[in-house]
């Protein structure tokens, strides 16, 4: 029986609940909003189809008739449709209009809780929305609403804590109607910009300067007042830090994974995307190399996915000598059955080349399977065939952008992608840096800053080096 699971994401990071996780691994069909965290949409199986239904103030890209419609289309297509929302699916997201809609036509639906900003966004910087003896109720309302900005005036003589979802546009009012309503002017208040998302950030006021600190945030934005709010109130809070991971997909996915075992909180900002190349040029004439180099574990997979598309019979690789530049590559290359017969102690392209030489590798007669923008050391021992293309992605940038203003550390796993990143953005003062390898390292020096390096270019030997230079201090 074809069914509809209407599944609360939750608020960022981590927030994603094991049934709402088992639903997603499931399914057949995704049906979703905006503001949805990446490591959720990374659970989608890939063969499953996906409608983007989000809707943004301003620019709403279907309406709720649409969604309605579309979601009943769907139940009659696939056995498992997840319609899966931000926050929690009854709190301001409308779920309670699409399982009535859904109900009255006759399909089966299944409810999916989630952690919502309503007391997520406060409780991720250490505010409590009830607390004994300061709180002992919340109010949670929408601050927009489609006649515009409500009167809070009456919401003066709430008990407890005021929560305002939606709330840059209306956070002026917010106050000043508080105000008349006849609460204190000097009442704690905070603002909670981007809750769970990469450029989260909070900055806490009192309510008559709530408009001008609301001012200095982006949208989404959440408004809390009442005494929670205080300086203190549970003493210092000390979240776990910060690091924002920049790099392609598959490297940042491994570096986050790697930061969270040691009790850090990595912000994924991937900021290159691989573009590859087609090999098949290279496939015709693959018998006038003896020797095939690999500088990457994204080389290793973009060749391995053209060899298999264009049908190439791994015994053409018979009598070949493998070289990789480093373990986690030769890692890479394993994982297809093939064990790299040359990789330098060293995991650097001056000494791939070394041992190259050594090896008497004839220039001509070696390919270097690699990005277009690989070294140039590599050119005096082999002959460049252009794998992949590694091109700059704008929105892992600003990603980056707004996060290292919150953030302890800054991760780099690439020369080029260190260079492409501090073009654009500057680091804050103070802010630590780790490279996964000395080229990496030198890019980030010639750009003035002062890095630590891991000990090998690798996931877990990164991470290891983010937590010794932040117990540094």
């Amino acid at each position: 029986m074809n069914r509809v699971a209407l599944v609360g994401a939750g608020c960022g990071r981590g927030a994603l609940t094991l049934r709402g996780a088992q639903l997603l691994s499931a399914c057949a069909c995704v049906v979703y909003d905006s503001l949805l965290d990446a490591s959720v949409m990374e659970r989608i199986p890939a063969h499953c189809v996906k409608y983007d239904v989000g809707k943004r103030a301003g620019g709403h890209s279907a309406s709720q008739e649409d969604i309605h419609a579309l979601l009943l289309a769907c139940s009659r297509q696939y056995p498992l449709t997840v319609r899966l929302k931000g926050g929690d699916p009854f709190v301001f997201g409308r779920g309670g209009e699409e399982l009535a809609f859904l109900t009255a036509a006759g399909v089966p639906c299944e409810v999916v809780p989630g952690v919502t900003s309503a007391v997520a966004a406060a409780e991720r910087f250490g505010i409590p929305v009830t607390h004994r003896g300061v709180s002992r109720a919340f109010t949670v309302m929408t601050a927009h609403t489609d006649a515009g900005i409500p009167d809070f005036t009456a919401c003066a003589k709430a008990q407890g804590t005021l929560v305002f979802l939606m709330a840059k546009a209306a956070a002026g009012k917010i106050a000043d109607d508080l105000i008349k309503g006849g609460m204190s002017a000097e009442t704690p208040a905070c603002v909670v910009s981007a809750a769970g998302m990469s450029g989260e950030a909070m900055h806490r006021c009192t309510l008559s300067h709530l408009a001008d600190t609301a001012a200095l945030l982006p949208a989404p934005m959440t408004v809390i007042v009442g005494m929670v709010c205080a300086e203190g109130l549970l003493g210092p809070y000390m979240p776990p830090p910060r690091v924002v991971v920049t790099g392609t997909a598959a490297h940042v996915s491994g570096v986050c994974r790697a930061l969270e075992a040691y009790g850090l909180d990595p912000v994924p900002c991937v900021h290159r995307r691989i573009v590859p190349r087609p090999l098949g040029a290279f496939f015709a004439r693959l018998d006038c190399f003896d020797r095939l180099v690999f500088t990457s574990g994204n080389g290793v997979e973009v060749f391995w996915e053209q060899a298999r598309q264009a049908g190439i019979d791994v015994r053409r690789l018979a009598g070949k000598r493998i070289a990789a530049i480093g373990g986690a590559t030769a890692a890479r290359l394993a994982e297809h059955g093939i064990l790299a017969d040359l990789v330098p102690a060293q995991y650097t392209a001056h000494a791939l080349a070394q041992a190259l030489r050594a090896d008497g590798a004839d220039r001509a007669r070696t390919a270097l399977l690699r990005a277009a923008e690989g070294s140039e050391e590599l050119l005096s021992v082999g002959t460049q065939i252009d794998v992949y293309d590694t091109v700059d992605c704008e929105e892992g940038i600003l990603c980056a952008e707004r996060a290292l203003s919150q953030a302890a550390c800054v991760t780099f796993s690439s020369a080029g992608g260190a260079r492409a990143l501090l073009a654009r953005v500057a680091l804050p003062v103070g802010i630590k840096v780790v490279c996964i390898g000395e080229e990496t390292a030198s890019a980030v020096r010639a750009a003035g800053y002062c890095p630590a390096v891991a000990e090998r270019p690798a996931a877990d030997s990164l991470a290891r080096a983010v937590r010794e230079v932040l117990c540094s201090d």
